[in-house]
């Protein structure tokens, strides 16, 4: 396991390689839900918009049963036959969503139009997703990170991050679709612990984002010229 030095490194570099090369659309929305999700790449080439939960989630209250509504929280629900542990008892891999990246995808949405159907659309036909072998290509030879960063090596990097700032190692294991405790325990992250990733991924989002750029927090949607 990287050092979390060396994972910063990694993360200052390939962002700085994506910036300069010019990626299609699906290539660049990508790239960017691979490093904030820590997903993988198979898992993140598929992705569809009814997927995505974008204009709020229902928040829990406490230890209650209730619920509040949060208009800036956002989720993203994996179909579990798309996810490598294909467990169907685990229903969906819920990923909470972390500010900045749901603020690029409501951006993408929009710009997409309500006939879109993948987030990640290939070049020539927007029918079709584009592939984890054209994103692991684009790694390779447009960033010139071969043996240094792959699409794989975000979940790696958000492990070694995370778990060396001292978070909580069943969050981590979690947010990787990891398997956590007995059936009781799923049940508890299912009901509790989604909401204790949102708080890490948003912590994940913050501290990437300044490794990136020098701790200059910026937009990380599409710029206006």
């Amino acid at each position: 396991m990287p050092t979390r030095s060396a994972a910063r490194t990694c993360l200052r570099q390939s962002s700085v390689a994506a910036r300069a090369a010019d990626p299609c659309k699906g290539i660049q929305r990508a790239h960017l839900l691979l490093a904030f999700t820590a997903l993988r790449v198979s898992e993140v080439v598929g992705a569809t918009w009814p997927e995505f939960e974008l204009g709020g989630v229902d928040l829990p209250i406490g230890d209650t049963q209730r619920t509040k509504r949060d208009p800036a929280a956002g989720n993203w629900s994996v179909p579990r036959e798309r996810m490598k542990l294909k467990t169907q008892d685990r229903g969906a891999h819920v990923v909470p969503l972390p500010p900045a990246l749901l603020a690029a995808l409501r951006e993408w949405r929009e710009a997409d139009g309500p006939d879109a159907v993948y987030v990640c659309p290939a070049p020539r036909d927007p029918s079709k997703p584009i592939t984890a072998e054209g994103v692991e290509k684009f790694y390779r030879n447009a960033l010139g990170l071969g043996g240094k960063h792959s699409p794989h090596s975000w979940r790696s990097a958000f492990s070694t991050v995370a778990h060396e700032a001292g978070k909580d190692g069943d969050s981590i294991e979690s947010q990787l679709d990891h398997i956590v405790g007995d059936k009781v325990a799923a049940a508890y992250d299912r009901a509790k612990r989604l909401e204790l990733r949102r708080e890490l991924m948003t912590w994940y989002e913050r501290t990437l984002i300044a490794a990136r750029d020098g701790a200059a927090v910026v937009k990380i949607g599409r710029q206006k010229a």
